[in-house]
């Protein structure tokens, strides 16, 4: 009977589920070096043997966090995008996207982790099947930003969206700065380096759709 549960596919979603939501836990109070397949493991309440039937190592497990996280906010996007008729400004465009990042702190902390811990010990294999499903969710948000913002194409609502991966991996860091730049940060000297990620995030974005 526990071997049928196990095999269940709704059972293995549930439990893979359990163990983003765990991992998102442990990354809003411990940096990513600090979080071990152990502590996830104790977070989850499930044995360190079973997250590895699901997750080969820890980077491919933020990775699975990261799309799902994504996919949640461009669900968001999409839904936004298909509410009301005509068109919209780029500035009103730029001012939801960023507002709407701006309250997803751990999907802003896994973009800065994408290029720099996430892109070792993941096999190519896995890598590619990540990029293809991603490129599959962002050609179809990128057909609804077309028919919502104004004077948008096809081509540069997907060239936005790829372009907002990169950009908000850099300004990730302001978002969530280590606790060493952090305390830095407060001497008044250096006021000029503390940027606000949410009005940044608009500025650009409102530059890349003019």
């Amino acid at each position: 009977m526990s071997e049928r549960r196990a095999t269940n596919p709704s059972a293995k979603e549930a439990r893979a589920q359990q163990i983003l939501a765990a991992t998102a836990e442990l990354l809003e109070g411990w940096i990513f070096s600090d979080i071990t397949m152990d502590r996830i493991a104790e977070r989850a309440g499930v044995a360190k043997g079973t997250l590895y039937l699901y997750y080969r190592t820890k980077e491919t497990l933020f990775l699975s966090l990261y799309e799902d996280r994504l996919g949640a906010w461009y669900t968001e996007l999409h839904a936004l995008a298909d509410q009301g008729t005509g068109t919209v400004e780029p500035e009103s465009a730029a001012r939801v996207i960023a507002s709407t990042l701006a309250t997803r702190p751990i999907l802003i902390h896994l973009h800065g982790l994408l290029y720099s811990a996430l892109s070792y010990n993941i096999d190519i294999e896995t890598m590619i099947a990540f990029r293809r499903r991603q490129h599959r969710k962002v050609s179809t948000l990128a057909s609804a930003l077309t028919r919502r913002i104004k004077n948008l194409s096809d081509s540069r609502a997907l060239r936005l969206l790829i372009q907002l991966e990169v950009v908000v991996g850099g300004l990730s860091w302001t978002a969530s700065p280590p606790p060493l730049l952090q305390r830095a940060l407060e001497d008044p000297d250096l006021e000029v380096f503390r940027i606000n990620f949410e009005d940044a995030l608009r500025e650009i974005v409102t530059a890349l759709l003019r």
